[in-house]
């Protein structure tokens, strides 16, 4: 076989148990990104798209060559329920890695969301489909099919390096991934944070105008009043 195959292909790997997924369902990103070390949202341009209603789900994982997406169309073979594709555009270009005719079949998959750090495109026909999308914009350019690609192996995205297995949120802030290893931990913050941010939301309720850290911080650290 050949030191650079024109496809690498790691088809299985562990996905997250649905009963740890229905923990997230319906939490806002940002609640997981404060009990995950205030970490986890992706950047890099990577930005909501349209569907963009609350989801949690597994990455799979992508990685496509410029102006290319072979390895995303052989990765269609292997989607599961409940997998979110996150792809790669290794410098894309000026083109679509995906458009609604692809993404129809990943529906049919039972794909919850799409996201890539390149462009998409068929944004009406996007709309129409079960699946949040999330990418740095759109583009009607189409790509090649020629390959190399990369299907199932970590990817650097967006500021973080995404394994297939890890746990993707989103909702119309963004996405956010957080660590197989770390979602127990996440799981175990995360009720504080929802009962702060409940609290908050009462005290916004009953005419709240600051949060009490303003008078904390006045109390606790130098200030120096200006007339």
């Amino acid at each position: 076989m050949s030191n650079n195959p024109m496809l690498t292909i790691k088809k299985d790997f562990e996905r997250i148990p649905q009963a740890t997924l229905e923990k997230f369902e319906g939490l806002p990103v940002g609640w997981v990104c404060d009990s995950n070390g205030r970490k986890g949202a992706l950047g890099g341009g990577i930005r909501p798209i349209c569907n963009n209603k609350p989801f949690v789900g597994t990455a799979f994982t992508v990685s496509c060559a410029a102006a290319d997406n072979l390895g995303l169309h052989v990765a269609m073979k292997f989607l599961k329920p409940g997998d979110v594709l996150v792809v790669k555009g290794e410098e894309f270009g000026e083109c679509a890695v995906t458009g609604d005719l692809m993404m129809g079949m990943a529906q049919n998959s039972g794909v919850r969301a799409f996201i890539t750090d390149t462009h998409i495109r068929d944004r009406d026909g996007l709309e129409g489909l079960d699946i949040a999308f999330f990418a740095k914009g759109l583009n009607p350019n189409g790509p090649y099919k020629s390959g190399p690609g990369k299907i199932g192996l970590p990817i650097s995205i967006g500021g973080y390096i995404v394994e297939s297995g890890d746990l993707i949120v989103g909702d119309s802030d963004n996405v956010a991934v957080v660590k197989r290893g770390e979602i127990d931990a996440v799981l175990a913050d995360l009720q504080g944070t929802t009962e702060k941010e409940k609290a908050l939301e009462a005290a916004i309720a009953n005419g709240a105008t600051y949060m009490d850290i303003a008078d904390e911080a006045l109390e606790s650290v130098e200030v120096k009043w200006v007339d």
